[in-house]
């Protein structure tokens, strides 16, 4: 496996004073924004995530969360969105491009720890990148 997804030491270096912030331009925002990405993006899933990709023509990759209520109480899908944003803040930049990505948390993530949350985040994105380009091929 190559850095880990918490070693974004050498871009905070690069980029001091706001880099590790999380505001409102690293999100999806709008209904059409999520519906444009779940109708051409492509998808990834493990046993506790979804994931859904799409490039974007910004400057920034931006994450967007779903979270039902099938998934727990309020505290339970509030605890998981702050550590998908979390995960997302400390691993964006070892992104390969910039990306609209749209989590989806299945009830067996309930309990997990930043450290699985990240990897998790880390390697759908990069899973449903490599469909991305699997699909192309087969045209």
């Amino acid at each position: 496996m190559t850095d880990s997804v918490f070693d974004a030491s050498a871009f905070h270096a690069a980029h001091p004073g706001r880099a590790g912030r999380y505001g409102k331009r690293d999100r999806i925002v709008t209904v059409g924004e999520y519906r444009r990405v779940y109708g051409s993006g492509f998808h990834a899933s493990s046993p506790r995530f979804g994931c859904y990709v799409m490039a974007n023509r910004r400057d920034r990759s931006r994450l967007g969360l779903s979270v039902s209520r099938k998934y727990g109480n309020s505290p339970a899908r509030n605890r998981v969105k702050r550590l998908l944003r979390e995960a997302f803040r400390r691993c964006r930049h070892g992104l390969p491009g910039s990306f609209d990505i749209i989590m989806v948390p299945r009830r067996s993530a309930q309990g997990l720890p930043l450290a699985l949350v990240a990897l998790d985040l880390d390697s759908l994105v990069r899973q449903a990148l490599a469909n991305r380009k699997r699909r192309r091929q087969r045209r």
